[in-house]
């Protein structure tokens, strides 16, 4: 059911939305009074996104006192001038135009740029670069997919169309039947999503990268040591000897993976092994790997810091010339080391998310945070308000896939937005 108000909306038709990694494209908004009153098909992630209310220039403040927006662009200024190590990242908030400017103003004081999530770990550009690996767009899973696996990911949570569009409600050109004919797998522990599929293999943590191993050596026809297998899977091993007849048999399947699956702690290998086991399979059958992205334009902004320095996710320019250290060059590191001494931060949920310790920082240190309303959890030295992207503001971003699409506003602004906020910024820099 559709989400209404009593005033007389104007609809504006096939918007992407920015809620979530998923990006859709397909959303119907009425807009009235310059603000968002329907929205069709009806998603809470949507509605949080549209409903937030909208900042103007009056937001301005400077070290929690409201000051007027040249005062507060000229103070971001100095504090990214007198910096010697100031750290820009949150970048997936914004546009990917509001990136490159970004990297610019990082570029001009002498930063370091981060602009992978600062929670949500993904190795994908260092394992692209490395081992190489077999991905797919959403829609090829829509119209292809017979065979879906999700491995340590809930999108019945995190991505509530993702169900519907593409991965199983769908209905694609060789899936005429949606739900009817796919088969779904879920890997892990117990969640909404593991509740709907036709089978689960639970798997702990510490059984992740066994399971790989033995799910890689069924792919090379490798020796196994069956007494190890046994002690380190015990009941899991044939259900995933028969996950593997079943990729075998399928047309075309696909890994779903999210957070649960990527985590930092195991670093790069199981996103590695899973590459490695995914591409001999297509010698028998054709499949990919699809990452379950948190939104709006993480991937997008990677893109730009790779198009931009050479290297995927972020780099230091400190030196003035980019250099890549990912292992300790990410924000949380350095934070929670305490090796910058000013951030320059696009305010987003993540923020709630961000552990103790670099937070802790962040509070000590000079930050100026662009955003869409003033953070409690973090009080900045600067706060500038931009518009939303997507709703006062356009430009493109990128989906959880790579695809890259355009936005646009469906409402008047209130205030600039990023792109022309961080340009500002840099006309006052070095001056």
């Amino acid at each position: 059911m559709a989400e209404s108000n009593a005033a007389s909306p104007t609809w504006h038709h096939d918007v992407p939305c920015p809620g979530c990694g998923c990006l859709c494209d397909d959303l119907s908004v009425g807009v009235a009074g310059n603000q968002v009153q329907s929205i069709e098909p009806a998603c809470p992630m949507a509605a949080a996104y549209y409903r937030q209310p909208l900042t103007t220039t009056d937001n301005c403040q400077i070290d929690g006192q409201p000051a007027s927006a040249d005062d507060a662009l000229k103070r971001a200024a100095e504090i990214l001038n007198t910096a010697n190590a100031p750290l820009f990242f949150g970048l997936g908030e914004t546009t990917s135009e509001a990136v490159r400017r970004i990297v610019d103003l990082a570029d001009r004081v002498g930063g370091i740029v981060d602009a992978t999530h600062p929670t949500f770990f993904d190795p994908t550009g260092r394992i692209l670069q490395t081992t190489g690996m077999v991905t797919c767009s959403l829609g090829e899973i829509r119209h292809r997919a017979d065979l879906v696996i999700f491995w340590g990911c809930d999108p019945k949570t995190t991505h509530l169309r993702h169900w519907e569009r593409y991965s199983v409600d769908a209905t694609g050109r060789f899936i005429p039947n949606g739900r009817a004919d796919r088969t779904l797998i879920a890997i892990g522990s117990p969640n909404a999503t593991s509740a709907e599929c036709d089978t689960q293999i639970p798997l702990d943590d510490a059984q992740q990268i066994a399971a790989l191993h033995h799910l890689l050596s069924l792919a090379t026809d490798k020796p196994t040591d069956a007494g190890r297998v046994e002690s380190q899977l015990k009941d899991v091993a044939p259900a995933l000897d028969n996950l593997h007849q079943q990729i075998q048999q399928a047309k075309y399947f696909v890994f779903v993976i999210g957070d649960r699956f990527l985590r930092r702690e195991a670093g790069c290998v199981p996103l590695e092994l899973l590459a490695q086991y995914v591409r001999p399979l297509h010698e028998q059958t054709r499949g990919a790997v699809s990452i379950l992205r948190p939104g709006p334009n993480w991937v997008g902004a990677g893109g730009v810091i790779a198009s931009r320095t050479g290297y995927p996710g972020g780099a230091s320019l400190l030196q003035g010339l980019p250099q890549f250290d990912p292992d300790n060059l990410s924000a949380v590191k350095l934070l929670t080391q305490q090796r910058v001494d000013a951030a320059f931060v696009m305010e987003g949920p993540w923020l709630a998310d961000l552990p103790a310790e670099a937070m802790q920082t962040l509070k000590q240190i000079p930050t100026v945070v662009l955003g869409h309303r003033p953070s409690e959890a973090l009080p900045s030295s600067v706060f500038l308000p931009i518009a939303r992207p997507g709703l006062t503001s356009g430009g493109s971003m990128s989906r959880m896939d790579d695809m890259p699409l355009p936005i646009r506003a469906i409402a008047e602004p209130e205030c600039c937005s990023a792109e022309e906020t961080v340009q500002a910024i840099l006309e006052r820099v070095n001056a």
